[in-house]
C-alpha cells in the first residue's frame, strides 16, 4: 500500500478535474470523464480494490520496474508524496469512507510480520550474547552447588545410618566383651587360689595341739621370709634344669649368659667340691637354685613322709653351707603325681608347705628325660611346637653329664620362644605354681 501511495500516486496521476468534481485516474485505468465526486468516489474505491488485487499478483514481477521508477522518480516522489497523499485522504473521507480507507492505510503502512520477525531478530540476537553467557554461568554455578550439595546429604544420610549400624555392633561386642571378662576374672581367681600357696597356710590350721612325729622333725628346716606379691608374668617362660649340677653345668651357663637370660637349676647331692662350686656358679650369674633331693632315688625318699623329710634336709644343708643361702623352692622327683608318692604324696605336700617351701611341676618338656639318644633338632621342636598354646609356661630340661643334645639345643629354644614373643625369668616363691591335676592321679 506504501508502493501504492508512494509509487502508483507519483506520476501526477490524480490531476485532472471533471466538471462534476476532481477525477481520479490509477495507473493501467482507462480515464471516465464525467462522473461526479460521489459517484467518482464509489468507482474509485472499486476500482482501488482491483488495482490492489492485480498488484499483488503482479508484485513479483513489477517489483525491479517499480524500484526503476522509483529510483528514477525519487526526487518528484519526495516532493509530491505527502500532498498527494493528503489529497487521496481527503477525497476518500469527502465520499463517506474516509475513516475506513485511512485506517485501512494506517494498517498497511506496518506488515503484520513485522514483530515476528523483530522477535526472532531478538531470538537470533540472544544466542551468543553476554546476556546469555551469563545465564549459562549462572546455571553452571548452580548445578556445581546443587549437585555436590545433594550428594552429601545422601552419603552423609547413610554414613549416619551405617555409623548406627557399627555403633550397635560395637555396643553388642562391648557387652559380650564385658561377660566374657566377668567369667575370666572368675576363673583366674579360682586358677590363682588353686595355685597360690602361702607357707603354713594349710598345716597351721589342721594340727595345732597334738602334732605329728614328723612336724617335729628338722626344726631348722623351715623358710622364714613370708611370701610376697603374686607376679604377673603372662608372656613369660621359665627354664628349669634337673638333676645336676654336673660337667654341662658351665657350658649351660655360658649360653644362658650369652643369651641374657637367667633360668632355674633344681639341683641334687651337692656333697663334691666340683658340686659345690657350680651351685655357687649357679647362685653368683643370678639364677635361682632349687631342691630336687639329695639321692634321686625314687623307692627311698617315696617310702614316707618322714623319709622325704631326711632326704631333702640333707641337700637343704649342702645348698646353705655351699652358697650360703637359704632355698626357698623344690621340685619333685618325677613330678609331683607319680606312681611312687602316690599313698604319701598328700601328706608331703601338706608338710612342705606347712614349713614354708613352694613346689613346682611344668607344662613344656624338652624330652631329654629319655634313656635313649633324642637329637638337639627334636628337643627344640617338641618346646616351640607347643609353647604358642601357653601364655606363660615352666619348662623341663635336664643338667646331666649325659644331656649333650640339650646344651646343643638350648640356643636354639631360647632364640625361637623369643621369636614367639616370649620373655624370660628365674622361678620364686612369689610366681605362681604350675601344677599336676594330682586330685585325678589315679595309680596303674
Amino acid at each position: 500500500m506504501k508502493q501504492l501511495t508512494q509509487g502508483a500516486l507519483a506520476d501526477s496521476e490524480l490531476t485532472e478535474e471533471s466538471p462534476g468534481g476532481r477525477m481520479v485516474k490509477f495507473p493501467g485505468e482507462m480515464e471516465k470523464p464525467g462522473e461526479t465526486a460521489a459517484d467518482g468516489a464509489d468507482s474509485w474505491m472499486e476500482d482501488f480494490t482491483k488495482a490492489e488485487n492485480a498488484e499483488t499478483d503482479a508484485k513479483d514481477e513489477s517489483s525491479a520496474d517499480a524500484e526503476d521508477t522509483r529510483t528514477e522518480n525519487s526526487g518528484e516522489t519526495e516532493k509530491s508524496d505527502g500532498a498527494e497523499e493528503d489529497a487521496v485522504l481527503e477525497e476518500t473521507a469527502k465520499a463517506g469512507n474516509g475513516d475506513e480507507f485511512s485506517d485501512s492505510l494506517r494498517n498497511e503502512t506496518v506488515p503484520k510480520s513485522a514483530a515476528e520477525e523483530r522477535s526472532a531478530g531478538e531470538k537470533k540476537l540472544y544466542f551468543g550474547s553476554v546476556k546469555f553467557f551469563k545465564n549459562m554461568i549462572l546455571l553452571a554455578v548452580v548445578i556445581a552447588i546443587a549437585v555436590p550439595s545433594v550428594l552429601a546429604v545422601t552419603f552423609w544420610r547413610h554414613g549416619r545410618a551405617v555409623a548406627a549400624a557399627l555403633e550397635g555392633q560395637r555396643d553388642a561386642l562391648s557387652d559380650t566383651l564385658a561377660d566374657l571378662q566377668v567369667q575370666y576374672d572368675q576363673l583366674d581367681a579360682d586358677k590363682r587360689a588353686e595355685e597360690t600357696i602361702w607357707g603354713g597356710s594349710v598345716a597351721d590350721q589342721v594340727v595345732k595341739t597334738e602334732p605329728l612325729d614328723y612336724q617335729t622333725m628338722y626344726p631348722d628346716f623351715y623358710v622364714d621370709t613370708p611370701v610376697g606379691a603374686p607376679v604377673q608374668d603372662n608372656g613369660t617362660m621359665y627354664l628349669t634344669f634337673d638333676d645336676g649340677p654336673s660337667s654341662n653345668t658351665p657350658l649351660l651357663l655360658s649360653i644362658l649368659r650369652s643369651k641374657d637370660v637367667k633360668a632355674t637349676f633344681f639341683v641334687v647331692g651337692g656333697d663334691t667340691t666340683e658340686q659345690r662350686q657350680w651351685m655357687r656358679d649357679i647362685v653368683e650369674d643370678g639364677h635361682t637354685l632349687g631342691m630336687h633331693s639329695y639321692t634321686h632315688n625314687y623307692h627311698q625318699i617315696y617310702s614316707s613322709v618322714e623319709a622325704f623329710l631326711d632326704d631333702y634336709y640333707k641337700l637343704f644343708t649342702n645348698i646353705k653351707e655351699a652358697t650360703g643361702q637359704t632355698p626357698t623352692i623344690f621340685r619333685f622327683p618325677g613330678g609331683s603325681v607319680n606312681s611312687y608318692d602316690y599313698p604319701v604324696y598328700r601328706e608331703i605336700v601338706a608338710e612342705m608347705l606347712r614349713r614354708g617351701f613352694v613346689f613346682y611341676d611344668w607344662n613344656l618338656s624338652s624330652g631329654d628325660a629319655s634313656s635313649n639318644y633324642i637329637s638337639p633338632e627334636r628337643i627344640t621342636a617338641n618346646i616351640l611346637d607347643h609353647a604358642p598354646a601357653f601364655s606363660r609356661g615352666i619348662v623341663l630340661f635336664h643338667d646331666a653329664p649325659s644331656k649333650d643334645s640339650t646344651v646343643e639345643a638350648l640356643a636354639g629354644v631360647i632364640d625361637g620362644l623369643r621369636d614367639q614373643g616370649f620373655t624370660f625369668g628365674p622361678l620364686t616363691r612369689e610366681v605362681r605354681p604350675i601344677l599336676f591335676n594330682y586330685t585325678d592321679y589315679q595309680p596303674d
